[in-house]
């Protein structure tokens, strides 16, 4: 870095603040471990009675009805012009009750927009100002509740929901992120604050969980690509501009106010604004607001904004219009005046890693440490977080069980092979090492019982594979003959119009399937020539040219899909296909 880049820097009041480091140990700690903040700029309302679930399907935006206890959704209120009303989510906590988590900002309008449409309906809407909400955030978040509530079930997907007692207290747990990385919220009575900060604290020995500062707490919302009420959007926008409507809408439900617009706006394309992510270079920050010019022409606004550390640049969201906002596009743009360089980006910003990514990152630097030193202290206790993170992960069961045997801890070694039994009963290590482990207890019978289960589970596992062999060699003859006959078929329509869209998909999709792809290519470029707004076209294409070893045309054909995609709201294969240009792009340069 050079030196006036480094004046720069520190002269901007953004840089400045993250050369902080308590700003940058939060955001740390968010990413790589577990951090906490209390939510009192949110709220949990609370709505029961016979009718709530038929009443807020009429009224919301995604289908209520289908939610069984302990599941959630995100979802929203919009009127009948398709405008933002309220955005939050819905957790079934029992079947005739939910519980709303919502922006504070919108609570007023939220109730009263729902009190105000009900008639004789048995429903009722009360807010809960007594209770606290605190969020527990960071990919360790998990291994911190298993240690306070011990083997109870905690809530497994986002928006899950469950009731847990500890100490006399009945806490409400949802698993709710707020920063892109796992998380959970904690509810609960607002006296209780002291004790449960001190359950919190005692499973976290010696120095308990640190809080997460606001500064670092808005980092990680920005580059989680998380929309706030009254910043990013608000009752001028209709919903599919503010990116809500990939989560909080359904499509396959019944009516609702506002549900023909939304419908429509699908049905046709996608909204002329909407937002999307931009990462700016320079060290300067936009100003909140500001109109995006490009050639004198507005075509954008900038909303929340601030610097990334994971990107190493300023990022922020922004209402841009439709043909402005495909990933990758290099913009040479005016901000309230200023002149920027900015390339948008699809949020977030950040890809996190699942917890079964992370468990195997954990149990490979717990072998590596088992190699290299005498000490199974740390290996164990890294072992312990993966299985904390994936209690499905038999080689970390293993591993662990290898370890405590050595430590002579034979009774917690076979404990947590009868768990793994208990997880996957056809996994036939965990009766392998039992065998073992009851074989040094001296306990002979048990030994030769577990011996005898493992080698009947092999004998099994053996069956099962020829069988599963025959029927995969049946299954394919049969794909083979439906194959010829599409293939035929699609060959008729052909000769009738060379240019059908239909066939050409049909049979290039089958010559991809079966490594044909010099066959392939033809119907597909057909397609791209023929339908230029065809986004899976695209992206079958890109693949087909990348099986032929044609990366740059492959970037190529994903540049004018990803723009096709963006075109018309296809996010799917939008998303598919910025993947897979990023993939070519990273092995391009290694």
């Amino acid at each position: 870095m050079c030196s006036s880049t480094r004046i720069l820097l520190f002269e901007d009041a953004l840089f400045r603040s993250l050369m902080n480091p308590k700003i940058l140990a939060d955001y740390r700690r968010v990413r790589e471990d577990r951090g906490l903040f209390f939510l009192y700029d949110w709220a949990l309302v609370s709505g029961k009675g016979a009718d709530l679930r038929g009443y807020l399907q009429t009224q919301t935006t995604n289908d209520v009805a289908q939610l069984a206890p302990g599941a959630g959704q995100n979802s929203a209120i919009v009127d009948r012009m398709g405008k933002l009303v309220a955005a939050f989510s819905i957790h079934r906590d029992t079947p005739d009750s939910v519980l709303f988590l919502i922006e504070t900002v919108q609570q007023e309008t939220f109730l009263k927009h729902l009190q105000g449409y009900l008639f004789r309906e048995d429903v009722q809407l009360s807010a809960n100002p007594q209770t606290l909400l605190l969020a527990v955030q960071g990919p360790k978040s998990v291994l911190l509740l298993q240690k306070i509530f011990g083997d109870a079930t905690l809530p497994q997907k986002p928006n899950d929901i469950a009731r847990r007692r500890r100490q006399g207290e009945e806490i409400i747990i949802i698993n709710k992120s707020f920063t892109g990385e796992d998380g959970f919220v904690m509810a609960f009575p607002a006296a209780a604050k002291e004790k449960v900060v001190s359950l919190i604290s005692g499973a976290s020995p010696p120095h308990g969980v640190p809080a997460i500062g606001p500064e670092a707490r808005e980092i990680l919302r920005l580059e989680a690509g998380l929309p706030l009420f009254g910043k990013d959007m608000d009752g001028s926008r209709i919903l599919p501009e503010t990116g809500l409507e990939h989560s909080s809408v359904s499509y396959n439900k019944g009516c609702y106010i506002g549900q023909e617009v939304i419908a429509r706006i699908k049905t046709y394309g996608s909204p002329a604004h909407a937002l999307t992510g931009l990462v700016l270079e320079g060290s300067r920050k936009p100003d909140y607001d500001a109109a995006i010019q490009l050639d004198a022409k507005k075509i954008g606004v900038m909303k929340s904004c601030g610097f990334s550390p994971a990107l190493g640049k300023i990022i922020a969201l922004a209402y841009m219009r439709k043909e402005y906002r495909a990933p990758g596009l290099e913009l040479k743009v005016a901000i309230g005046g200023s002149a920027f360089q900015v390339r948008t980006a699809l949020p977030p910003f950040y890809q996190t890693q699942s917890r079964t990514d992370r468990a195997k990152r954990l149990y490979t630097e717990a072998m590596t440490l088992y190699k290299s030193e005498d000490d199974l202290e740390r290996p164990i206790g890294l072992l312990r977080e993966a299985i904390g993170l994936d209690p499905k992960f038999a080689r970390a069961y293993e591993a662990l069980g290898v370890l405590l045997s050595k430590q002579d801890k034979l009774d917690e070694a076979i404990s947590l092979m009868n768990r793994l039994a208990e997880i996957d009963p056809t996994e036939i290590m965990a009766h392998s090492n039992l065998s073992i482990y009851y074989m040094k207890q001296g306990r002979i019978e048990d030994a030769e019982n577990e011996k005898a289960e493992a080698t009947a589970l092999q004998f099994e596992k053996l069956m099962e594979q020829s069988q599963t062999k025959k029927a995969r060699e049946q299954a394919e003859q049969q794909r083979r003959d439906e194959r010829e006959s599409k293939i035929a078929m699609f060959k008729r329509v052909l000769e009738i119009d060379a240019a059908d869209q239909v066939a050409n998909f049909g049979i290039g999709s089958i010559y991809m399937d079966t490594g044909k792809y010099e066959e392939a290519l033809l119907h597909l470029q057909t397609l791209v020539e023929h339908f230029p707004d065809y986004s899976a076209a695209y992206l079958l294409l890109g693949k087909n040219l990348e099986k032929l070893a044609r990366e740059k045309d492959a970037l190529l054909c994903y540049e004018k899909g990803i723009a096709a995609a963006a075109k018309k709201g296809d996010l799917m294969p939008l998303k598919e296909m910025q993947s897979r240009q990023n993939q070519l792009l990273h092995s391009s340069r290694s």
